[in-house]
């Protein structure tokens, strides 16, 4: 039997093919030129904008079911998340990912930013398996050979060790049955209050921002 992972708001049919619409214009928008000019397609774009901000009603503080789904790595209705598709074990996950040439570093690779957002939230949502709040304290990755763009790519996240504060975690990326990059991370283990406090004063320092 497997561990739950997080619990997910379910994304209405028209969320659903707003964010897919989305994320297809991102992927697209990478094959047409800078220069083009095309004010039909800006206006489109601009009334797609609009209606979206008005559709907007929920402030920067949101349930965990409907946060994780904004998440910029796994959410369905980010449409910058490629999406990735997480399994969960009872001290492992396996994640599945295709990143498109959005996500391009290097001709045909994908951006060693990205390779280190995917390694961080894979081995970070092992802490689901622990049932307790945490934080990163170390994550340090190697990057064996180039990552490609717009092929299969396999995460494994496992746990090898839990202590009282804290709990080590290893994990890699596996394209073709090779490895691409690999990580190891530390994450601490925080009792409610604290974490909450760490919420509080983020989401404070996010309305000074925007003021």
């Amino acid at each position: 039997m497997t561990s739950p992972g997080p619990q997910l708001a379910e994304l209405s049919s028209s969320m659903s093919r707003v964010a897919a619409a989305l994320r297809r214009t991102l992927r697209s928008l990478y094959h047409v030129h800078p220069g083009r000019d095309d004010d039909a397609m800006a206006t489109t774009a601009e009334l797609l904008a609009d209606a979206v901000d008005a559709a907007g009603t929920l402030g920067l503080g949101q349930d965990s079911e409907v946060r994780y789904t904004r998440s910029p790595l796994s959410g369905e209705m980010n449409p910058i998340a490629p999406p990735v598709s997480y399994e969960y074990g009872t001290r492992s996950i396996t994640a599945k990912v295709r990143f498109h040439e959005g996500y391009q570093g290097p001709p045909a690779c994908v951006h060693g930013g990205m390779v280190a957002a995917l390694l961080d939230d894979a081995l970070g949502r092992t802490r689901h398996l622990t049932g307790r709040n945490c934080v990163t304290g170390s994550l340090n990755i190697t990057y064996k050979r180039p990552t490609p763009i717009n092929a299969d790519l396999v995460v494994e996240a496992r746990i090898e060790e839990i202590l009282e504060r804290k709990f080590r975690v290893t994990g890699e990326i596996v394209y073709d049955g090779h490895t691409t990059a690999s990580a190891e991370a530390v994450f601490v283990f925080l009792d409610d209050k604290k974490f909450n406090a760490l919420v509080s004063d983020a989401r404070d320092a996010s309305r000074e921002s925007n003021t």
